[in-house]
């Protein structure tokens, strides 16, 4: 039996909850996953978990095993990354998830020349605004916006995400422009449907120095950061975006921005990755690159184009 791989697999099944994620997430086939949890109870002499048809649950024996695991298996690493890490280099697979209106924008156009810089590197992209489980996805990275939960994730700070309330000229015309807070409640608005929770995103200024929570009302809903943009620029509604998103159109005279001296305080944008005493070197290289990637945009620093 090979005991280091059926430690690596025991620890995956309790941290991603299933046979099939650990699965996932090891490269092997559930059937293998669950020879080697049973080789190894075996090989102990003690169950490990308690295996029903809807989840499993560490037994006491399990429980105690699992945290001796944890610090056999980081040890290891520890020993191995001390050897190799002289000789490192940035190669393997790696797994970032992005909001999408960010991938398709920013991260994508970009990729071919990181890509053609490090060829020993391939990426798997995923977009989604919805909140990621880092560990149990196997994802090394995800970009987000906003204050972060203490989830136990190493978070490096790369951009600041300005918003901005617009709308096209035609709908100015038709409906005038709001000037206060206030006047939204005789405006309509393009409703942003939340991938969290399935609700119309409410909108968020500061008057006075005190934060003000608007909640509109439209016609009009849609679930993506580009639609919602394209909705706005149609003259459907006002909408309420970040301003990397509609700077194009501003510059064009296709959108005009409105309440701007109402806006609330950028927002963070950060990389999270889980902790890990040595950072793979493709996991830095890419991190330092998204950083610089960002740096080099204005409207991602918290700055008005």
């Amino acid at each position: 039996m090979d005991t280091l791989l059926s430690m690596r697999v025991f620890t995956r099944i309790v941290e991603t909850g299933s046979l099939t994620k650990a699965s996932d997430t090891t490269g092997l086939t559930t059937p293998r996953v669950s020879a080697l949890l049973s080789a190894l109870e075996q090989h102990l002499g003690s169950r490990l978990l308690n295996r029903t048809t809807r989840r499993l649950s560490l037994t006491e024996d399990g429980r105690e095993y699992y945290e001796r695991c944890v610090a056999v298996l980081r040890e290891i690493d520890d020993m191995e990354a001390s050897v190799s890490r002289s000789r490192s280099t940035a190669r393997g697979r790696l797994k970032a998830d992005v909001p999408p209106a960010m991938a398709k924008q920013i991260v994508i156009p970009a990729l071919p020349a990181f890509l053609a810089a490090n060829p020993d590197i391939t990426v798997e992209l995923g977009a989604t605004d919805r909140q990621i489980d880092v560990i149990g996805e196997g994802v090394d990275c995800v970009v987000r916006v906003g204050a972060l939960d203490d989830s136990g994730m190493i978070a490096k700070r790369i951009g600041s995400l300005t918003t901005c309330t617009c709308a096209s000229p035609s709908y100015f015309e038709q409906y005038g422009m709001p000037e206060t807070i206030d006047d939204l409640a005789q405006h309509i608005a393009v409703s942003h449907v939340s991938a969290d929770t399935g609700r119309p995103r409410s909108w968020d200024f500061v008057a006075d120095g005190e934060a003000r929570i608007v909640q509109m009302c439209g016609s009009v809903a849609v679930n993506d950061a580009d639609t919602y943009v394209a909705c706005g620029v149609a003259g459907l509604g006002l909408i309420k975006t970040s301003l990397y998103l509609v700077e194009p159109y501003l510059k064009s005279g296709r959108l005009r921005e409105t309440l701007v001296e109402f806006n609330s305080p950028p927002r963070p944008i950060s990389v999270l990755y889980p902790p890990n005493r040595h950072m793979p070197a493709k996991l830095k290289l890419f991190i330092d690159w998204l950083a610089g990637l960002y740096a080099r945009i204005p409207t991602l620093q918290g700055e008005r184009g």
